[in-house]
C-alpha cells in the first residue's frame, strides 16, 4: 500500500493521454506525481516507501513489485519523465559539450568511469549540460515498461529551479538538497552559480562540516548567508536545528515557483518534494541526450 495516497476527484483513467506522469526512486521508495496538462495543476501523488535496499538489484525488484501492482502506473501517458538519484554526474558548459563525449565527461569525476546508462540535460538557464550516470538495468526496466520515458537525476530539477534566484538573491544563497545518502549544494552570489557539488553524509554532523567547508572556501560570511533547504531529509529537525547553530538565517525551500497542485494534493509537503514536482516543468524544455550504444 502506499504511504502516501492523494488523488484529486477530476483524475479520469480514461484521460490520461492528457496528462504527464513523473517519478523519482531513490533506496528510501518510490514517488510519483501526475500533471494535468489541461487544466495545469498536479491531481495525483503517491509515495511507496522501500526497505532494504542495498545495491541496484534491491532497487530494481521492488520497483518491479510497484510497477506490477499500481495501477495508475499500467496506464498510458502523454509523456513519462523519470528522475534518478545518483553522485555519478558532472557539469559541461555548451560551448564545451559534444554529446559523443559523455563517458569522457564522467571520467573526470569518477574513479575508473562508469558502465551504467550515460545520459545528459541541457539545463538552459544556466546554458550547462548535466552529464550523468544511472543504473543500466533501471533504465532498461522503465524503458521496457513505459515504452518511451525521459531520464533525468536530481541535479536537473535541483539547479534549474535555483537557477531563476540568480539575479533576485542580493546576498550569497546556499542551497542544500537533502537525499538519502547524499546531499546536493549550490553556492548562488552575485548572479552567479558559484559551486554545485554532492557530499555523501550519515548524520548532521557530517552535514554541518561539508556545508561549513564550503562556506570557507567560497569566504562567505556565516551572519549573511541564506541556507535554503529541500529534500526528503530535510524535514528533520535535527539537521535545522544544528545548521541554524552556525548560519542563522535557515529557511525550508518556499517552493514558490512550482506549478500548482489540486485541492487534494495540499498536504504533499512541496519543498521535501521539489525535484520530483519540478521535473515536469524544466525536462519540458530541456534536451535530454543518452549515449550511443
Amino acid at each position: 500500500m502506499p504511504e502516501i495516497n492523494l488523488i484529486d476527484r477530476s483524475f479520469n483513467k480514461d484521460s490520461t493521454l492528457n496528462y504527464s506522469l513523473s517519478l523519482q526512486a531513490d533506496r528510501n521508495g518510490l514517488a510519483y506525481c501526475i500533471f494535468d496538462n489541461r487544466h495545469k495543476d498536479f491531481i495525483v501523488f503517491r509515495k511507496y516507501r522501500f526497505e532494504h535496499v542495498y545495491m541496484t538489484s534491491d532497487l530494481v525488484r521492488q520497483i518491479i513489485a510497484v510497477l506490477d501492482k499500481d495501477e495508475l502506473l499500467k496506464l498510458s501517458y502523454h509523456a513519462v519523465h523519470f528522475l534518478g538519484y545518483s553522485q555519478q554526474s558532472t557539469l559541461v558548459p555548451s560551448e564545451y559539450f559534444n554529446s559523443a563525449n559523455l563517458s569522457d565527461y564522467l571520467e573526470f569525476n569518477i574513479v575508473g568511469g562508469s558502465d551504467g546508462e550515460l545520459i545528459s540535460n541541457l539545463i538552459m538557464p544556466l546554458d550547462t549540460y548535466n552529464v550523468f550516470s544511472l543504473p543500466r538495468p533501471l533504465v532498461t526496466l522503465l524503458t521496457l515498461h513505459f515504452k518511451r520515458v525521459e531520464f533525468s537525476n536530481q541535479s536537473t530539477p535541483f539547479l534549474w529551479y535555483l537557477s531563476h534566484s540568480l539575479e533576485t538573491r542580493k546576498k550569497p544563497s546556499v542551497y542544500v538538497g537533502l537525499n538519502a545518502d547524499f546531499f546536493d549544494i549550490a553556492v548562488v552570489s552575485e548572479g552567479k552559480l558559484m559551486l554545485y557539488n554532492t557530499f555523501q553524509y550519515v548524520n548532521e554532523t557530517d552535514l554541518l562540516y561539508y556545508v561549513l567547508f564550503v562556506c570557507k572556501q567560497l569566504h562567505l560570511n556565516m551572519q549573511d548567508v541564506l541556507l535554503v533547504l529541500s529534500g526528503e531529509s530535510g524535514s528533520r529537525l535535527i539537521y535545522h536545528d544544528t545548521l541554524k547553530q552556525y548560519i542563522p538565517s535557515v529557511h525550508y525551500n518556499d517552493a514558490a515557483r512550482l506549478q500548482p497542485v489540486s485541492s487534494a494534493l495540499l498536504p504533499v509537503v512541496k519543498y521535501k518534494y521539489l525535484n520530483l514536482l519540478y521535473l515536469n516543468t524544466c525536462v519540458l524544455l530541456a534536451e535530454n541526450i543518452r549515449a550511443e550504444k
